[in-house]
């Protein structure tokens, strides 16, 4: 009985310094999250111009070309619950920030809540992971309630959260993307049934109120709260519904109405139909980041 008692301590230690090891190796991996956590925590004052949003704006726009101080704090597949804290956390000490820039893309998906776990996908499980690299690399934990601090669970769950994302941006944030595969005209291409989801209405209610805290948060700080969606290719715009556009203006609509918010779609633009400019049919790649952050520049007199 002594020795099994033994036993048991003895793994409990080895199990618990396991978890030590794996917690002080995930906190020294580089990755997207780990550096625009560091570039925000020590260059923020420096920061003129802040880019938010997902992959829409992580490496559509290149922020070299967008003036002294722009930084790309987008990140891939990002809900704007984030977005919205993320601001919330840094915006009251960014003494220079002139303006913020969100994406907001045609994609009615991503109007996806994690406060609806019975919907008919797997989102709530790419959800937890999303919640444990923004809890462990950027502090920002999704309510009270959060429990993804531990690297060795969340590596059982997701191999790849243990093994970390390589460090892919630049020194402003900017992922430069280039190449298309042989179905780049159907990759990431919209889904025609989205908007029979079951959760739809909550879901885009509550995408509109983290906007409209945004749109809070710019006006108290005197700061131009802009909302860009981008452009996408013919192969794209093909399955756009007019719902899905009526969803969109409208959630602007409704924040117009409370909060000073400036908003262009670009989603037809004729101006980006090349096939060149695109790495799928709804993200630009290098050469079209290019030409959209002049564009974008250009059109909001940055």
């Amino acid at each position: 009985m002594k020795r099994f008692l033994w036993a048991i301590v003895i793994g409990g230690i080895a199990f618990f310094v396991l978890c030590g090891a794996v917690e002080f190796y995930q906190s020294r991996v580089d990755n997207n999250y780990s550096y625009k956590y560091w570039y925000m925590e020590n260059h923020r004052h420096e920061v003129v111009t802040l880019l938010l949003g997902d992959s829409y704006i992580e490496n559509a726009i290149n922020p070299g070309l967008m003036g002294k101080g722009t930084f790309n704090l987008a990140r891939s597949s990002r809900w704007i619950y984030y977005d919205d804290k993320l601001l919330e956390k840094y915006i009251a000490d960014m003494p220079n920030l002139k303006q913020v820039i969100l994406g907001m893309g045609y994609k009615p998906p991503y109007f996806k809540s994690y406060h609806y776990p019975e919907s008919e996908s797997n989102e709530p499980e790419m959800n937890e992971h999303e919640k444990y690299m923004y809890e462990k690399f950027m502090h920002i934990r999704y309510d009270d309630n959060s429990n993804h601090w531990l690297g060795l669970y969340r590596g059982y769950i997701d191999p790849g959260t243990l093994i970390g994302n390589n460090l892919l941006c630049d020194s402003l944030g900017y992922e430069r993307v280039d190449g298309q595969s042989v179905n780049w005209r159907l990759e990431h291409n919209v889904d025609s049934n989205v908007f029979h989801q079951k959760y739809a209405k909550e879901q885009v209610a509550e995408y509109t109120g983290y906007l409209k805290d945004m749109a809070r948060l710019c006006h108290l700080h005197k700061v131009r709260f802009i909302v860009i969606t981008p452009p996408c290719h013919d192969s794209y715009i093909v399955n756009v519904r007019q719902e899905g556009l009526d969803i969109i203006h409208g959630i602007i609509e409704n924040v117009r109405s409370e909060y000073p918010i400036e908003y262009i779609d670009y989603l037809q633009d004729e101006e980006y139909r090349a096939d060149s400019i695109y790495r799928n049919c709804s993200h630009l790649n290098s050469i079209g980041a290019d030409i959209f952050a002049l564009r974008v520049k250009k059109d909001f007199g940055l």
